[in-house]
């Protein structure tokens, strides 16, 4: 990763991923398709992510913030399509808040896997005394 920007959002946490780079999206769907689930997360789908069943594996695909996801994609792949709920007279969540909101319900359902479930008081005083 040589994005400074890119590597900031990652702070120190880049040797813990595995990156792969792919020249278009389809070489990604002849790879994984058949094997794992993909989710097109877009505000135009009809069934919200917390209905899906996610398993492990599984690919989430986010458009640009600006835009979205081509509709001719969205189209192609209509029924693996979820979206988060938003009230009406909102357009979406920012990207990474999306991202976030996804994630987080797949980890849910995957009984957070490999997080730490229980936290700990350190002792330390912030306020006053």
């Amino acid at each position: 990763v040589t994005d400074r920007h890119l590597k900031r959002a990652g702070l120190d946490y880049w040797h813990l991923v595995d990156i792969t780079y792919y020249d278009a999206f389809q070489d990604v769907l002849d790879r994984y398709a058949g094997r794992h689930s993909f989710y097109y997360c877009t505000t135009k789908g009809a069934r919200r992510h917390t209905d899906a069943q996610y398993r492990d594996g599984d690919f989430f695909v986010f458009g640009k913030e600006s835009r979205g996801l081509p509709e001719d994609l969205l189209a192609a792949h209509y029924e693996s399509c979820i979206r988060i709920p938003m009230r009406r007279d909102f357009r979406s969540l920012n990207l990474s808040n999306a991202v976030a909101v996804v994630a987080f319900e797949a980890m849910r359902q995957l009984g957070f896997a490999d997080l730490e479930d229980t936290g700990r008081l350190t002792g330390r005083k912030e306020f006053g005394g």
